[in-house]
């Protein structure tokens, strides 16, 4: 009976995990004037990281986040923040009134205080201007000619925590060429065996070092120097 009911129970695991992975966008996405490539790889069978894009008139909307917590608790947040994006980005340009709508839906009946590092952002294709809002999530980084730079962003709160909080747009300008690079702190926290983390610092010597390879060569080359430094250790995040 134990066997049986701990099958059943890995058994619904492998669906829920295809499910949040259908959720997703595809992978790869060549357009006019954008490349985009993600991958997201959970510890266990679901997981609480999420990643979303989608184009609307000729603006690239884009999400990243990290749902506080992990395995099933965490997914089923994840999903509810992946829909509240799809639902309000759908006819709001400000990256700021999106964050502030997923915040207040997030708060209501959140007695767990589950809460999630969100970043949006609204780029301008045509243009390069992108518009951005960012709620406590790891600040992506801008490569330009084999250097790199941290978007900036105001310090405010993760979603999910308090339904008063207000949150503000910030702008800046991505040059033809330059490449935008995001992620969650999975990757910043991978441990060795020795539990030493992976960090920022070689997360940067990747990038600049990679940095004339397209999307998916460098997501590539950032994820075989993680597992290069990780060796053996389990996956933690």
């Amino acid at each position: 009976k134990a066997n049986a009911e701990k099958e059943r129970i890995v058994s619904e695991l492998r669906v829920a995990s295809h499910i949040q992975q259908s959720m997703l966008p595809p992978s790869h996405l060549q357009h006019d004037d954008v490349n985009i490539y993600g991958s997201l790889v959970p510890a266990r069978e679901v997981g609480g990281d999420l990643y979303d894009y989608y184009i609307r008139d000729e603006k690239l909307f884009f999400c990243i986040g990290d749902v506080s917590g992990k395995g099933a608790p965490a997914a089923m947040v994840m999903s509810v923040i992946h829909s509240l994006f799809r639902a309000f980005s759908a006819h709001e340009n400000n990256p700021a009134h999106i964050m502030q709508s997923v915040n207040e839906v997030s708060c209501e009946g959140n007695d767990a205080c589950i809460f999630v590092t969100f970043f949006i952002g609204v780029l301008d294709l045509p243009t390069g201007r992108l518009r951005y809002c960012d709620a406590g999530h790891d600040a992506p980084i801008i490569l330009k000619d084999g250097k790199l730079s941290n978007v900036e962003a105001l310090p405010h709160i993760p979603v999910g925590l308090f339904d008063d909080v207000k949150y503000g747009v910030q702008e800046t300008q991505l040059e033809p060429d330059s490449t935008l690079f995001l992620y969650t702190d999975g990757l910043t926290e991978a441990k060795d065996i020795k539990h030493k983390l992976y960090g920022l610092e070689r997360i940067q010597k990747t990038l600049a070092a990679n940095s004339q390879l397209q999307p998916q060569q460098l997501l590539e080359a950032v994820t075989a120097s993680v597992h290069a430094f990780v060796g053996e250790a389990q996956q933690s995040d």
